[in-house]
Order: C-alpha cells, then structure tokens, then sequence
C-alpha cells in the first residue's frame, strides 16, 4: 500500500501574499532579490509555484531594490516542486551582473588614471 508522501518547501511571502515552491526555486528568488538590490534594479520574474487548488502554476513577481521578502519552510503533501530550468535561468541572470568590485579613493578622482566611473 501506497501512503502519502510529505515534503518541506519552501513558502515565500512578498508583499501582500506569498507562494509555495521548492527549495531551490526559492533559495534562487531569494538571492536574486538579493542581487537586484546590490544593484538598485528591478526585473520580473515569473516563478514555479503550487496554486491554491493544489496544481502546479506560474507566479509573477516584480523585484526590485526595495523587496522585502520571506522565505519559511513548509511541509507540502506530494512531490517537491523543482525547475532546474528556472534555477539555472536564475543563475544566469545573477551572472550578468558581473563581480562587485570596489575602488578606494583618498582624495578626489582627478589623479586617477583608468579609473571607471561606471564601476563605482
């Protein structure tokens, strides 16, 4: 006999609601965010969630420097929710932001040679 399987994901709550999704998907959200704030920008995501009536959908956040958002575990009744894709996808997205790199000014910029603005 077949018996009921539990699985702890993750709920993330953003703004007025919040979604349930796998571990993955949002440890991805969470440090995209992340990124996104380090970077005073904004983007959409649209992220694999379990809906109210238990399916499998798609919700759209909208992230930005001022997100606040909350990532608890909680146990679900069936299969974990994974997107390999969308994780990787996430990943790809973070990348593009390039390293953070910082440069220490003592005194004024107009000695400086190379020195790239757009870095700072």
């Amino acid at each position: 006999m077949f018996g009921s399987y539990e699985w702890v994901m993750k709920r993330i709550h953003y703004a007025s609601g919040s979604l349930l999704t796998g571990d993955a998907i949002a440890d991805a959200v969470v440090r995209f965010a992340a990124t996104l704030a380090r970077n005073a920008a904004a983007a959409e995501v649209r992220a694999p969630a379990i809906l109210d009536n238990g399916e499998v959908g798609e919700t759209l956040l909208l992230l930005g420097p001022a997100s606040q958002i909350l990532a608890e575990t909680e146990t679900f009744e069936g299969a974990e929710l994974r997107s390999d894709d969308f994780v990787a996808d996430l990943d790809k997205r973070m990348g593009a932001f390039g390293p953070q790199r910082a440069t220490f000014v003592h005194q004024g910029t107009d000695d400086l040679d190379g020195l790239d603005f757009d870095l700072m």
